[in-house]
């Protein structure tokens, strides 16, 4: 029995939907080592989905819709102050898709994307908290404490899924 063309439809909301709850269940189970006074390690798995879906799917035109939802859940589950992550997360994709078009289709590049999106995201939501009063730390202990920690994360994340998730938006790609 095949997959119907409007099932096909929302495999892909579905995949950010599981990027984003693992994200959530990734930092419960492993919290004693994610979060400790030294360093806070944020795990990203939506914005690696999303930035690998830009590249593989850029024919994908609801893909910014999608990650203004993805933020909005973000917002809604995770801070309880809706804004930071609902204009952040699709900003950055919708600055990803346009710039998609001058760089080339690698893994390098895919990966360098991924880590300026996340450093762009991370330091975005600092320095509003940075703003509104919520983050006390310096801007030296946000690099050295959650930025670089929270990169690394990421890096892992990337090197052992890029081409799982390739292989699998490919796959969508093609029954389209």
């Amino acid at each position: 029995m095949g997959v119907t063309r409007l099932q096909r439809r929302y495999l892909l909301p579905i995949y950010l939907l599981v990027a984003f709850y693992l994200d959530g269940a990734i930092s419960h189970l492993c919290e004693q080592w994610l979060y400790t006074p030294d360093h806070t390690l944020i795990s990203r798995l939506f914005m690696l989905v999303l930035v690998v879906t830009a590249f593989v799917l850029p024919e994908e035109r609801q893909l910014t819709w999608y990650a203004a939802g993805i933020g909005l859940l973000y917002d809604l589950y995770y801070t309880g102050m809706i804004g930071m992550y609902t204009f952040a997360v699709p900003l950055i994709i919708y600055t990803v898709r346009y710039l998609k078009q001058y760089l080339p289709d690698s893994a390098f590049f895919i990966g360098l994307i991924d880590v300026l999106c996340l450093t762009l995201l991370e330091s975005t939501i600092y320095i509003m908290n940075r703003l509104i009063g919520y983050a006390t730390v310096t801007p030296v202990e946000f690099i050295s404490n959650v930025l670089a920690p929270t990169i690394a994360l990421n890096l892992v994340y990337f090197v052992f899924l890029y081409l799982p998730l390739k292989y699998l938006l490919l796959k969508l790609k093609s029954e389209r």
